[in-house]
Protein backbone atom coordinates (compact mmCIF):
# COMPACT_ATOMS: atom_id res chain seq x y z
CA UNK A 1 0.00 0.00 0.00
CA UNK A 2 2.96 2.07 0.88
CA UNK A 3 4.67 1.84 -2.40
CA UNK A 4 1.28 2.52 -4.08
CA UNK A 5 1.06 5.78 -2.89
CA UNK A 6 4.67 6.30 -3.35
CA UNK A 7 4.47 5.73 -7.16
CA UNK A 8 1.39 8.25 -7.47
CA UNK A 9 3.28 10.67 -5.57
CA UNK A 10 5.69 10.23 -8.34
CA UNK A 11 3.14 11.01 -11.07
CA UNK A 12 3.09 14.86 -12.48
CA UNK A 13 0.04 17.07 -11.63
CA UNK A 14 -0.93 19.12 -14.60
CA UNK A 15 -2.42 22.65 -13.81
CA UNK A 16 -4.95 24.50 -15.89
CA UNK A 17 -2.47 26.09 -17.63
CA UNK A 18 -0.95 22.84 -19.08
CA UNK A 19 -4.39 21.38 -20.03
CA UNK A 20 -4.74 24.42 -22.35
CA UNK A 21 -1.22 24.23 -24.07
CA UNK A 22 -2.01 20.47 -24.63
CA UNK A 23 -5.46 21.59 -26.35
CA UNK A 24 -3.66 23.92 -28.51
CA UNK A 25 -0.99 21.40 -29.87
CA UNK A 26 -4.27 19.11 -30.48
CA UNK A 27 -6.13 21.39 -32.79
CA UNK A 28 -4.09 23.83 -34.82
CA UNK A 29 -5.41 26.22 -36.48
CA UNK A 30 -5.28 26.69 -40.44
CA UNK A 31 -4.79 29.58 -42.42
CA UNK A 32 -5.67 28.47 -46.03
CA UNK A 33 -3.58 31.94 -46.99
CA UNK A 34 -0.62 30.26 -46.62
CA UNK A 35 -1.22 27.72 -48.97
CA UNK A 36 1.09 28.30 -52.19
CA UNK A 37 -0.63 30.00 -54.98
CA UNK A 38 0.08 26.96 -57.36
CA UNK A 39 -2.51 24.57 -54.45
CA UNK A 40 -4.90 27.47 -54.43
CA UNK A 41 -5.04 27.75 -57.96
CA UNK A 42 -5.81 23.80 -58.28
CA UNK A 43 -8.35 24.14 -55.85
CA UNK A 44 -10.03 27.08 -57.41
CA UNK A 45 -10.10 25.47 -60.63
CA UNK A 46 -12.06 22.20 -59.46
CA UNK A 47 -14.88 24.23 -57.73
CA UNK A 48 -15.80 25.36 -61.18
CA UNK A 49 -17.18 28.73 -63.13
CA UNK A 50 -20.07 29.63 -60.84
CA UNK A 51 -18.52 29.02 -57.25
CA UNK A 52 -15.59 30.96 -58.46
CA UNK A 53 -17.48 34.25 -59.30
CA UNK A 54 -19.78 33.95 -56.54
CA UNK A 55 -17.96 32.52 -53.56
CA UNK A 56 -14.13 32.23 -53.97
CA UNK A 57 -13.12 35.69 -55.14
CA UNK A 58 -14.87 37.21 -52.46
CA UNK A 59 -12.66 35.89 -49.76
CA UNK A 60 -9.88 38.14 -49.76
CA UNK A 61 -7.50 39.40 -51.98
CA UNK A 62 -5.36 36.88 -52.33
CA UNK A 63 -8.01 34.52 -53.47
CA UNK A 64 -9.15 37.62 -55.81
CA UNK A 65 -5.87 37.72 -57.12
CA UNK A 66 -5.44 34.45 -58.07
CA UNK A 67 -8.99 34.37 -59.31
CA UNK A 68 -8.09 36.64 -62.50
CA UNK A 69 -4.67 34.43 -63.39
CA UNK A 70 -5.94 33.70 -66.87
CA UNK A 71 -4.11 30.00 -66.53
CA UNK A 72 -7.39 29.27 -64.48
CA UNK A 73 -9.34 30.40 -66.98
CA UNK A 74 -7.66 27.71 -70.17
CA UNK A 75 -10.39 25.70 -69.14
CA UNK A 76 -13.94 26.51 -68.95
CA UNK A 77 -17.01 24.26 -68.66
CA UNK A 78 -20.33 26.37 -67.91
CA UNK A 79 -23.73 23.70 -67.80
CA UNK A 80 -26.35 24.15 -65.93
CA UNK A 81 -24.85 21.88 -62.98
CA UNK A 82 -22.70 24.68 -62.00
CA UNK A 83 -25.03 26.75 -61.52
CA UNK A 84 -28.11 24.56 -59.82
CA UNK A 85 -25.97 22.48 -57.95
CA UNK A 86 -28.91 21.88 -55.49
CA UNK A 87 -30.87 18.85 -56.80
CA UNK A 88 -34.44 21.01 -55.78
CA UNK A 89 -33.47 23.44 -58.51
CA UNK A 90 -32.16 20.85 -61.26
CA UNK A 91 -34.02 21.26 -64.59
CA UNK A 92 -34.05 17.96 -66.34
CA UNK A 93 -32.58 18.85 -69.87
CA UNK A 94 -34.55 17.43 -72.88
CA UNK A 95 -37.49 17.64 -70.86
CA UNK A 96 -38.57 21.05 -69.51
CA UNK A 97 -38.03 23.05 -72.60
CA UNK A 98 -38.84 26.58 -70.30
CA UNK A 99 -36.22 28.17 -69.11
CA UNK A 100 -36.24 31.45 -66.87
CA UNK A 101 -34.72 34.53 -69.28
CA UNK A 102 -33.22 36.15 -66.67
CA UNK A 103 -31.67 32.97 -65.47
CA UNK A 104 -29.97 32.24 -69.00
CA UNK A 105 -29.26 35.78 -69.23
CA UNK A 106 -26.95 35.63 -66.15
CA UNK A 107 -25.83 32.19 -67.31
CA UNK A 108 -24.28 34.14 -70.81
CA UNK A 109 -23.05 37.15 -69.01
CA UNK A 110 -21.02 34.45 -66.63
CA UNK A 111 -19.62 32.89 -69.56
CA UNK A 112 -18.14 35.92 -71.11
CA UNK A 113 -16.26 36.71 -67.88
CA UNK A 114 -14.93 33.80 -68.00
CA UNK A 115 -13.65 33.96 -71.45
CA UNK A 116 -12.48 37.56 -70.79
CA UNK A 117 -10.64 36.78 -67.71
CA UNK A 118 -8.60 33.87 -69.95
CA UNK A 119 -6.76 37.17 -72.33
CA UNK A 120 -6.80 35.15 -74.93
CA UNK A 121 -5.37 31.36 -73.56
CA UNK A 122 -8.81 29.23 -73.65
CA UNK A 123 -7.85 26.23 -74.84
CA UNK A 124 -10.84 24.27 -74.02
CA UNK A 125 -15.00 25.16 -73.08
CA UNK A 126 -18.27 23.48 -72.81
CA UNK A 127 -21.22 25.24 -73.42
CA UNK A 128 -24.86 23.53 -72.91
CA UNK A 129 -28.62 24.78 -73.04
CA UNK A 130 -27.37 28.20 -74.72
CA UNK A 131 -30.59 30.40 -76.61
CA UNK A 132 -28.43 33.22 -78.00
CA UNK A 133 -26.11 32.21 -80.57
CA UNK A 134 -23.88 35.26 -80.22
CA UNK A 135 -21.68 33.74 -77.42
CA UNK A 136 -20.15 31.32 -79.81
CA UNK A 137 -19.48 34.69 -81.86
CA UNK A 138 -18.23 36.32 -78.33
CA UNK A 139 -15.63 33.19 -77.70
CA UNK A 140 -14.35 33.38 -80.92
CA UNK A 141 -13.34 36.69 -81.18
CA UNK A 142 -11.52 36.04 -77.97
CA UNK A 143 -10.04 32.55 -78.31
CA UNK A 144 -7.45 32.41 -81.28
CA UNK A 145 -6.04 29.25 -79.45
CA UNK A 146 -8.94 26.79 -78.25
CA UNK A 147 -8.39 23.79 -79.28
CA UNK A 148 -11.25 21.81 -77.87
CA UNK A 149 -14.76 23.37 -78.57
CA UNK A 150 -18.08 21.43 -76.81
CA UNK A 151 -21.86 22.30 -77.52
CA UNK A 152 -24.78 20.43 -76.27
CA UNK A 153 -28.12 21.51 -76.67
CA UNK A 154 -27.91 24.35 -78.90
CA UNK A 155 -29.79 23.71 -81.13
CA UNK A 156 -31.37 27.69 -82.90
CA UNK A 157 -27.64 28.11 -83.98
CA UNK A 158 -27.65 29.54 -87.45
CA UNK A 159 -25.31 28.87 -90.80
CA UNK A 160 -24.28 32.11 -90.23
CA UNK A 161 -22.84 31.88 -86.41
CA UNK A 162 -20.86 28.50 -87.78
CA UNK A 163 -19.42 29.99 -90.91
CA UNK A 164 -18.55 33.80 -88.97
CA UNK A 165 -17.05 31.48 -85.68
CA UNK A 166 -15.03 28.66 -87.21
CA UNK A 167 -12.86 30.64 -89.18
CA UNK A 168 -11.57 31.88 -86.37
CA UNK A 169 -10.35 28.60 -84.44
CA UNK A 170 -7.34 28.11 -86.45
CA UNK A 171 -5.96 25.74 -84.07
CA UNK A 172 -9.04 23.57 -83.06
CA UNK A 173 -8.69 19.85 -83.07
CA UNK A 174 -11.81 18.90 -81.58
CA UNK A 175 -15.08 19.95 -82.13
CA UNK A 176 -17.95 17.78 -80.21
CA UNK A 177 -21.70 18.31 -81.21
CA UNK A 178 -24.49 17.08 -79.07
CA UNK A 179 -28.33 17.68 -80.21
CA UNK A 180 -27.02 20.78 -81.72
CA UNK A 181 -27.16 21.28 -85.44
CA UNK A 182 -24.65 22.28 -87.74
CA UNK A 183 -24.86 23.30 -91.60
CA UNK A 184 -23.38 21.95 -94.77
CA UNK A 185 -21.53 25.51 -94.80
CA UNK A 186 -20.53 25.04 -91.52
CA UNK A 187 -18.74 21.67 -92.46
CA UNK A 188 -16.99 23.57 -94.95
CA UNK A 189 -15.64 26.48 -93.22
CA UNK A 190 -14.05 23.74 -90.75
CA UNK A 191 -12.61 22.15 -93.61
CA UNK A 192 -11.10 25.41 -94.93
CA UNK A 193 -10.33 27.14 -91.94
CA UNK A 194 -9.59 24.20 -88.76
CA UNK A 195 -6.85 22.50 -90.71
CA UNK A 196 -5.45 20.91 -87.41
CA UNK A 197 -9.43 19.00 -86.94
CA UNK A 198 -8.93 15.53 -85.68
CA UNK A 199 -12.21 14.82 -84.08
CA UNK A 200 -15.74 15.38 -85.00
CA UNK A 201 -18.85 14.30 -83.04
CA UNK A 202 -22.36 14.92 -84.57
CA UNK A 203 -24.11 13.22 -82.01
CA UNK A 204 -27.85 14.09 -82.16
CA UNK A 205 -31.79 12.46 -81.81
CA UNK A 206 -33.28 11.81 -85.38
CA UNK A 207 -36.12 10.08 -86.16
CA UNK A 208 -36.68 12.02 -89.25
CA UNK A 209 -36.01 11.15 -93.05
CA UNK A 210 -32.90 10.19 -94.47
CA UNK A 211 -30.49 13.02 -95.31
CA UNK A 212 -26.95 12.56 -96.72
CA UNK A 213 -25.76 16.26 -96.59
CA UNK A 214 -23.74 16.21 -93.73
CA UNK A 215 -21.79 13.04 -94.31
CA UNK A 216 -21.32 14.31 -97.89
CA UNK A 217 -19.86 17.39 -96.71
CA UNK A 218 -17.70 15.70 -93.98
CA UNK A 219 -16.25 13.37 -96.57
CA UNK A 220 -15.69 16.31 -99.23
CA UNK A 221 -13.86 18.76 -96.56
CA UNK A 222 -12.49 17.14 -93.81
CA UNK A 223 -10.06 14.52 -95.08
CA UNK A 224 -7.84 14.50 -91.78
CA UNK A 225 -10.47 13.19 -89.41
CA UNK A 226 -9.12 9.87 -86.86
CA UNK A 227 -12.28 10.22 -85.13
CA UNK A 228 -15.62 10.83 -86.57
CA UNK A 229 -19.18 9.99 -84.08
CA UNK A 230 -22.08 10.54 -85.82
CA UNK A 231 -24.80 9.19 -83.10
CA UNK A 232 -28.07 9.39 -84.84
CA UNK A 233 -27.01 10.81 -88.02
CA UNK A 234 -29.94 10.34 -90.88
CA UNK A 235 -27.69 9.52 -93.33
CA UNK A 236 -27.91 6.51 -95.44
CA UNK A 237 -25.30 3.91 -96.87
CA UNK A 238 -24.26 6.67 -100.18
CA UNK A 239 -23.60 8.95 -97.70
CA UNK A 240 -20.98 6.77 -95.72
CA UNK A 241 -19.53 5.75 -98.74
CA UNK A 242 -18.84 9.28 -99.14
CA UNK A 243 -17.36 9.55 -95.79
CA UNK A 244 -15.17 6.72 -95.93
CA UNK A 245 -14.20 7.65 -99.68
CA UNK A 246 -12.81 11.66 -98.33
CA UNK A 247 -11.90 10.12 -94.68
CA UNK A 248 -8.84 7.75 -95.16
CA UNK A 249 -7.35 8.01 -92.20
CA UNK A 250 -10.10 7.33 -89.65
CA UNK A 251 -9.13 5.34 -86.37
CA UNK A 252 -12.68 5.19 -84.82
CA UNK A 253 -16.26 5.49 -86.36
CA UNK A 254 -19.17 5.45 -84.26
CA UNK A 255 -22.52 4.54 -86.24
CA UNK A 256 -24.59 3.71 -83.82
CA UNK A 257 -28.60 4.82 -84.47
CA UNK A 258 -27.91 5.83 -87.91
CA UNK A 259 -31.22 4.19 -88.57
CA UNK A 260 -30.98 4.28 -92.60
CA UNK A 261 -27.81 2.36 -92.86
CA UNK A 262 -27.70 -1.10 -93.73
CA UNK A 263 -23.94 -2.47 -93.11
CA UNK A 264 -23.86 -5.43 -94.79
CA UNK A 265 -21.70 -7.03 -98.03
CA UNK A 266 -18.48 -5.38 -99.14
CA UNK A 267 -19.84 -2.17 -97.11
CA UNK A 268 -18.87 -3.60 -94.12
CA UNK A 269 -15.91 -5.27 -95.11
CA UNK A 270 -14.85 -2.19 -96.40
CA UNK A 271 -15.37 -0.47 -92.72
CA UNK A 272 -13.31 -3.06 -91.20
CA UNK A 273 -10.64 -2.60 -93.34
CA UNK A 274 -10.42 1.01 -94.16
CA UNK A 275 -10.78 1.99 -90.22
CA UNK A 276 -7.44 1.18 -88.08
CA UNK A 277 -8.01 -1.25 -84.70
CA UNK A 278 -6.36 -0.15 -81.67
CA UNK A 279 -4.64 -1.69 -78.85
CA UNK A 280 -5.74 -0.60 -75.36
CA UNK A 281 -6.11 -3.43 -72.63
CA UNK A 282 -7.86 -5.32 -74.88
CA UNK A 283 -8.18 -5.29 -78.48
CA UNK A 284 -11.00 -3.04 -79.37
CA UNK A 285 -13.44 -2.82 -82.24
CA UNK A 286 -13.69 0.76 -83.50
CA UNK A 287 -15.99 0.74 -85.49
CA UNK A 288 -19.59 0.98 -83.80
CA UNK A 289 -22.77 -0.39 -85.10
CA UNK A 290 -26.30 1.11 -85.41
CA UNK A 291 -27.25 -1.19 -83.02
CA UNK A 292 -24.48 -1.05 -80.35
CA UNK A 293 -25.70 0.61 -76.82
CA UNK A 294 -25.40 4.42 -76.04
CA UNK A 295 -23.21 3.91 -72.94
CA UNK A 296 -20.52 6.83 -72.62
CA UNK A 297 -22.04 9.41 -74.74
CA UNK A 298 -23.85 12.42 -72.88
CA UNK A 299 -25.95 14.75 -73.30
CA UNK A 300 -28.51 12.31 -75.64
CA UNK A 301 -31.20 10.47 -74.88
CA UNK A 302 -31.44 7.49 -72.79
CA UNK A 303 -34.70 6.75 -74.41
CA UNK A 304 -32.95 6.39 -77.63
CA UNK A 305 -31.98 2.92 -76.45
CA UNK A 306 -35.49 1.86 -75.93
CA UNK A 307 -36.95 3.82 -79.47
CA UNK A 308 -34.29 1.44 -81.15
CA UNK A 309 -35.51 -1.65 -79.64
CA UNK A 310 -38.98 -0.45 -80.47
CA UNK A 311 -38.00 -0.19 -83.66
CA UNK A 312 -36.40 -3.21 -83.96
CA UNK A 313 -39.77 -5.17 -83.20
CA UNK A 314 -41.67 -3.27 -85.42
CA UNK A 315 -39.23 -3.89 -88.27
CA UNK A 316 -39.53 -7.66 -87.20
CA UNK A 317 -43.34 -7.69 -87.55
CA UNK A 318 -43.20 -6.29 -90.60
CA UNK A 319 -40.96 -8.66 -92.04
CA UNK A 320 -42.74 -11.20 -90.75
CA UNK A 321 -45.98 -9.48 -92.52
CA UNK A 322 -44.15 -9.67 -95.62
CA UNK A 323 -43.37 -12.99 -95.27
CA UNK A 324 -46.20 -14.44 -95.08
CA UNK A 325 -47.78 -12.63 -97.47
CA UNK A 326 -45.46 -14.58 -99.90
Amino acid sequence: MDQQKAINLKKPVLGASQFKHIRKVKRPKRNWLDLPSEITANILHIIGVFDIFQNAQKVCTTWREICKDPAIWRKVCTTWREICKDPAMWRVIYVDASFDTNANRAFEEMCKRAVDRSQGQLVDITIVQFRNEEILEYIANRSSQLKRLTIACCDDFSNRIWTKSLVKFPLLEELSLYATNISKEGIETAGRYCSKLKTLKVNQENYSFWDDCIATAIGENLHELRHLELIGSPMTNEGLKMILDGCRHLELLDLRRCLFIYLGGDLWKRCLQQVKWKRCLQEIKCVKLPNDFLEGCPFIYKRMDFMMNLMDVMMNIVKNIMMNLR
